[in-house]
């Protein structure tokens, strides 16, 4: 019985280790530069489309709201809620956090649950690839 406890004391210490917390991280602002593998000029109305188009398959659902601008939200598993600005033109877009639920978020540190900085990631890097296909 004492070993069964030590092996169990020793697994539990060994997992918490290795075991990476889920904690809050500073909110990222993603800057992109537009850029195509063949090096043409996109319009603004590509972006928009590659924008809109690249990260469909990830949930990720968008709002035309203004010229150069969509609200990108994103709904995980039902419980989690994020939405993102995006400014953009034919050249350049960004994301910045708008809005969320389930996410920890902290106004005064500016810091959000980890996973919020990973699917906005996902998403730049779905639209460069998508872009870099054009």
């Amino acid at each position: 019985m004492q070993k069964f406890i030590l092996t169990l004391i020793f697994s539990v210490f060994t997992a918490s280790m290795f075991a990476e917390p889920v904690m809050a991280r500073s909110i990222q602002t993603v800057y992109s530069k537009v850029a195509t593998a063949s090096g043409k000029a996109m319009s603004a109305r590509d972006v928009e489309s590659a924008i809109v188009t690249a990260s469909a398959h990830r949930g990720w659902e968008f709002k035309k709201v203004a010229h150069g601008k969509l609200v990108g939200t994103l709904v995980v598993r039902g419980k989690h809620y994020v939405a993102i600005d995006i400014l953009f033109n034919s050249k350049e877009y960004r994301f910045t956090y708008k809005d969320s639920k389930n996410m920890r978020y902290d106004p005064e540190t500016k810091t959000i649950h980890k996973r919020y900085n990973s699917w906005v990631t996902n998403l730049d890097n779905d639209i460069k690839f998508y872009l870099q296909s054009k």
